[in-house]
């Protein structure tokens, strides 16, 4: 990935950010996180991969932002300044979740290892 497009991720990502908790009014995104933002080079699509809290309320925040989508793009559009403003695609980041449950199984492992042994 070039530099700039490296830069256009990160300004986008922060912008962002700054929108949603300014401008969303609604407490199931208030503990919503911008992990990661992957914008094609051609500037038509942003992914904007976001992760929450509480991981039950993914489908009702992926709605709301949905349905904010042309909102939250006009606010963006006012803050950065890019030729084309690329249309903005909200995808939930399962990541964190997946290293969690991944992290749990290898302790369960270990401790029925730790048990084996000690019989």
């Amino acid at each position: 990935m070039s530099l700039r497009m490296e830069k256009v991720n990160s300004e986008i990502q922060k912008q962002l950010m700054d929108i949603i908790q300014k401008e969303i009014d609604d407490p199931c995104v208030g503990f919503l996180s911008i992990t990661k933002v992957d914008t094609t080079s051609d500037l038509k699509e942003s992914r904007i991969y976001f992760s929450l809290l509480d991981e039950t309320k993914y489908d009702r925040v992926k709605d709301i932002l949905k349905a904010m989508n042309a909102f939250i793009r006009v606010l963006l559009g006012k803050r950065i300044q890019l030729k084309i403003l690329p249309e903005l695609k909200f995808i939930p980041d399962t990541s964190i979740k997946y290293s969690v449950d991944m992290y749990k199984k290898i302790e369960e492992v270990r401790r029925d290892d730790q048990e084996r042994e000690s019989k």
